[in-house]
């Protein structure tokens, strides 16, 4: 064989081991990546929902790593998620996404994620007409392991984050009224998704229509927040004002403005009942005069 031939067949043979080379780090590095990532398989339990509203059926998933990396944002139905992410330790938020007057911000951060109630910047309040409740769970420490499938399986249960206010106000002289706007003053704006508490000082006015019946009127208002626990009383709840404008039927209108104080707060349960006794006289002119007024703990009716 000349020397030519041997340089040949060391090339050939050089090129070869290159090729294998590259393949087995290219098959060792495929592997590795099979393995970077966690099945997770997650189930949602409706047994808290609100009864007469609408069932939630967009959910957002947020995850925080807590080593490093940025939030990563997930939606599914209200059934459950399954997907795969990165092993790791993470801290979570669920909630509906499709509850309505409410938004979201802040949410790159676990701490800083909010729900909000967007004013209107002409009258600085907003319009209750939600039928579609805000739930939502935090999780402050989740992992999620490699290749481990059902392992990584969960079942959560969603909570209600709003609660519910029935303003049930009984007219004496219901004959004189054509119909009844109002406004619910010291309404919380934010809830923090990470503390699943109301955030201080954030208040809002929501507005809202009444039903007129032969009795009175009656209205059901959605606020952002979670009723007290039993025997404790919240830090700070906000003070709360009713305004009513009735049109009475000769076309002229009457306003009053009931001080609820922080009673709505401090009531325990997510539905509260606000029964309020009106006299409405007609002399020279009507007058509308409030007789009194009672806060207290409605029915918690949940769909089983």
């Amino acid at each position: 064989m000349n020397t030519k031939e041997v340089g040949c067949s060391c090339g050939i043979v050089v090129c070869i081991f290159l090729i294998i080379t590259c393949f087995i780090k290219c098959s060792s590095k495929d592997e590795s990546e099979e393995t970077s990532y966690g099945f997770i398989s997650y189930s949602l339990k409706w047994e808290q929902a609100m009864s007469g509203y609408k069932n939630p059926q967009k959910l957002r998933y947020c995850f925080y790593p807590q080593e490093k990396g940025a939030m990563t944002q997930i939606e599914g139905d209200a059934d459950g998620l399954h997907f795969t992410l990165p092993p790791d330790k993470y801290r979570l938020l669920i909630f509906n996404c499709d509850a309505d007057n409410i938004q979201f911000r802040n949410m790159e951060s676990f701490e800083t994620a909010e729900a909000y109630i967007p004013e209107t910047k002409a009258s600085g309040s907003v319009t209750s007409s939600g039928r579609t409740p805000l739930y939502g769970i935090a999780i402050n420490d989740l992992e999620v392991e490699a290749n481990e499938g059902t392992q990584n399986k969960r079942e959560f249960s969603p909570t209600p984050l709003i609660r519910e206010v029935t303003l049930d106000i009984k007219i004496d002289g219901m004959e004189h009224i054509k119909d009844c706007k109002g406004a619910l003053s010291g309404v919380p704006s934010a809830f923090s998704l990470s503390k699943l508490e109301i955030v201080p000082d954030k208040t809002t006015t929501v507005n809202f229509e009444a039903t007129p019946s032969k009795e009175g009127v009656k209205a059901n208002i959605m606020i952002l927040g979670t009723a007290p626990k039993h025997g404790e009383t919240p830090p700070a709840p906000p003070k709360n004002e009713v305004k009513l404008d009735f049109t009475l039927t000769d076309g002229s209108t009457s306003s009053t403005t009931l001080d609820l104080g922080e009673s709505i707060g401090t009531t325990e349960g997510n539905n509260v009942n606000v029964d309020v006794s009106v006299t409405v006289e007609k002399t020279a002119s009507f007058t509308v005069k409030i007789n009194k007024w009672e806060v207290s703990a409605g029915d918690n009716m949940v769909i089983e």
